[in-house]
């Protein structure tokens, strides 16, 4: 049972989660390192000590919009269950994936933050629980599929496919995108 939330956290919730939303703009369209803090307060329409006091910093940022990629990947992997044949979950889930990924401002922004996570490994620890979490998800299927194959890393490189793939097309027409998803399709499905 969830717990209601009064008028004020409310108010503070979408205060958040519109700061965040203004965070991820600015990191598409001028790239982590120049975007400063006062970017994003003035896309957010905020002051800056209104913006401190909901995040210290833009790495807390990125730590706030790894967590709403978890809810949205959680989403994503929900499809992986269920009483469909293996198959379809399969095909369910790369079709689901990739259009998470495939998206400009998905794959731009995924780019921001990889850089920025190789280089800030406390970055690195809220994008590395979502993809251990869809691992996990995702590696009893795979194992279903292909008993005799090596199912943990089968599954990464399902998950390296699809986000590749994903990343290459982001720019393309919607037919290229539809052809590079039923490529995805054909190739790991059994």
């Amino acid at each position: 049972m969830q717990k209601k939330i009064g008028k004020r956290e409310a108010t503070t919730l979408t205060r958040r989660t519109h700061i965040v939303q203004a965070a991820a703009l600015c990191f598409i369209d001028q790239g982590f390192h120049q975007t400063s803090v006062r970017d994003i307060a003035k896309r957010a329409k905020t002051s800056l000590g209104n913006l401190y006091n909901h995040f210290e910093n833009k790495t807390a940022l990125i730590a706030e919009i790894a967590a709403l990629e978890a809810e949205e990947l959680a989403g994503v992997a929900k499809v992986l269950s269920g009483t469909a044949p293996p198959e379809k979950r399969m095909e369910r889930f790369i079709k689901a994936y990739f259009k998470a990924v495939s998206g400009k401002e998905n794959a731009v922004l995924t780019a921001e933050i990889m850089a920025e996570a190789m280089r800030t490994p406390s970055i690195a620890t809220g994008y590395d629980a979502n993809r251990q979490a869809l691992l996990s998800a995702l590696t009893p299927l795979v194992e279903t599929l292909h008993p005799s194959a090596l199912p943990r890393p089968r599954a990464e490189l399902i998950l390296d496919m699809i986000e590749g793939a994903g990343i290459r097309v982001s720019f393309d027409t919607a037919k290229a995108k539809k052809a590079a998803c039923t490529a995805l399709i054909d190739w790991i499905l059994p």
